[in-house]
């Protein structure tokens, strides 16, 4: 039986044949691919912060989770106030994926965080978000514009990530926002060439890994390895719960 592994979903409006602008939970194809392929059995999680029990529930049917990328999260999490060039809050995909993680977190449920799922991570953790990389760096090694990939490779540096990705990899990057103090108990395992922190680990996990790039764009590549080692990590996970 493949091992469980749930993405949280999307939340917002969206287009599809005749009907324009209605609510929606999805998820990018890629993130099912990248599991299925992995040996994984993809399920979309919806966020349902309202619904009593939410994230014990939904993780007692998982082997494993990924956090994926999306908006901006509301800077109110970590105690900021928005800058100009944020999002706007999705109070309900926060809470939601925030309770998600926690729960996971204290299951010792193997997770993947993605970009948005990274951000998340560092906060669950303490930590806060640099809100635009662009103030200090060149953003636009990290997203050119929206919609299109930017590339640069990464210098993994330690932890599982190393056993996973080569150092020097190409990455698939879009975002703004990157990791501003570190939260306490994660380890720095990956850096951008302008240092921007890349990839973080809780080492006392069985699998706590967040990476700020988009492994799931890679197809069957660099991004292969890490699902996989999500997937196998779920499966031993799955056993010990039979």
């Amino acid at each position: 039986m493949r091992p469980r592994i749930g993405i949280t979903a999307y939340w917002r409006d969206a287009s599809w044949g005749p009907w324009t602008s209605m609510p929606a939970c999805l998820a990018p194809q890629a993130y099912v691919d990248a599991i299925t392929v992995a040996g994984g059995f993809p399920l979309l999680v919806p966020p349902l912060p309202e619904m009593d029990g939410f994230a014990d529930e939904a993780l007692a049917s998982l082997d494993g989770i990924v956090l994926v990328g999306g908006d901006d999260v509301g800077s109110a999490n970590y105690g900021a106030e928005p800058h100009p060039t944020a999002d706007p809050p999705n109070v309900r995909r926060d809470a939601a994926e925030l309770a998600l993680l926690r729960g996971a977190l204290d299951r010792d449920l193997p997770l993947l965080g993605v970009c948005r799922g990274f951000q998340l991570l560092n906060i669950a953790y303490g930590g806060t978000l640099d809100q635009h990389l662009g103030d200090t760096v060149d953003g636009d090694v990290h997203r050119v514009r929206l919609g299109e990939w930017s590339n640069h490779p990464v210098e993994v540096v330690g932890g599982r990530l190393a056993e996973l990705v080569p150092s020097g990899t190409v990455i698939h990057s879009h975002h703004h926002q990157g990791i501003g103090a570190v939260g306490a108990g994660l380890e720095v395992t990956a850096y951008a060439p302008d240092r921007t922190v890349e990839g973080l680990e809780d080492p006392t996990k069985a699998f706590c890994l967040g990476v700020l790039w988009h492994p799931e764009e890679a197809g069957t590549g660099s991004g292969a390895p890490v699902f996989r080692a999500l997937v196998e990590a779920a499966a031993a996970y799955a056993a010990t719960r039979r």
